[in-house]
């Protein structure tokens, strides 16, 4: 777990950020992009899912995308898997981490991978029992804990049931994903709290989407709270395409520069996170980044002294 000081920064667009993508993007530009990213101090990527392409088609390679970054050293790579035999596939190609999702809401849950929320549990124990003895690690993504798209609200009960069910197995890394942009500091908090105090023993993590511009702020609620695990995408790209009305997650280099900026620890190159951001664009003509950073770049420190000289030298006016 991360430090008080510092927080891990998981980078999911190779994933995330692609997924909802139409036009397949090629093997190797997915194989350079993470490249990219990693050699840009970060050490967590999610590099796909493993899928049945007829339900994702962009990551009909993610075969080859693992094979092309597995060499990559002092990174975790991760994938998103949604049953055993993603699991297998994973474990084959070289993969030592996984991650599981399910959501929450039995509505979204449906309509996301066909299965009843304890389809999935009972699905989640047959994986964990396989993979546990061999050493691989596995991440459990709570989806729609913040709110449905179908059902709306989630009980922070329910949140906590879901929770209890996922730890009782034995997880100690679970993230609860706000998948459509519902959440606010104040929820954020209260989720946060109530999950943090009633079970210590598990890591948690957060996935925020900025749908309506919430992103940032619910990362700092939820860093203030005691979360130190953030899911963030480069450029804001990402949304889930079962989902109605989900959009781009935090972006990575809003994120980073947020934490950086409070003398909090990333571990991320800000100035070459933005380079690979303009990659991005030049790569993805059609869809515009969304980070506020992307738009505005870094500050300029060295305009910073004759912007304060100029203003402590102006006159100022009593009737203020």
């Amino acid at each position: 777990m991360a430090q008080q000081n510092s927080v891990r920064i998981i980078e999911v667009g190779p994933r995330d950020g692609l997924q909802n993508i139409s036009r397949f993007v090629a093997t190797d530009r997915k194989i350079d992009l993470i490249r990219e990213l990693a050699a840009c101090g970060l050490k967590e990527i999610q590099i796909g899912g493993f899928v049945h392409p007829r339900a994702i088609p962009q990551f009909r390679d993610i075969g080859q995308v693992a094979a092309g970054t597995l060499d990559l050293e002092g990174v975790t790579l991760t994938a998103l898997v949604p049953n055993l035999r993603g699991v297998q596939d994973a474990v084959a190609c070289g993969l030592r981490n996984v991650v599981f999702f399910f959501s929450i809401s039995r509505s979204h849950n449906l309509n996301n991978v066909r299965r009843t929320p304890e389809e999935s549990l009972s699905d989640l124990k047959e994986i964990w029992d396989e993979i546990r003895p061999r050493g691989i690690h596995l991440r459990v993504d709570l989806a729609t804990a913040f709110g449905c798209p179908f059902e709306g609200r989630i009980a922070v009960g329910a949140i906590l049931r879901s929770v209890e069910k996922t730890a009782n197995l034995g997880i100690r890394e679970i993230t609860l994903c706000d998948t459509v942009g519902f959440g606010n500091p104040r929820l954020v908090k209260e989720i946060a709290r109530a999950c943090l105090e009633r079970f210590p023993e598990v890591d948690f993590g957060m996935h925020f989407h900025n749908t309506r511009g919430l992103g940032l702020a619910n990362t700092l609620a939820a860093y203030q709270t005691g979360i130190r695990i953030f899911d963030t995408a480069l450029g804001g790209l990402g949304g889930c395409p079962f989902a109605p009305g989900a959009s781009g997650n935090t972006a990575t280099e809003d994120t980073v520069f947020l934490f950086e900026e409070m003398d909090i620890g990333t571990g991320a190159d800000l100035p070459a996170l933005l380079a690979v951001a303009r990659h991005l664009e030049e790569i993805f003509t059609d869809i515009p980044l969304t980070s506020a950073l992307s738009r505005a770049g870094l500050p300029r420190p060295a305009d910073f002294p004759a912007a304060v000289e100029g203003v402590a030298r102006k006159p100022v006016d009593p009737a203020l």
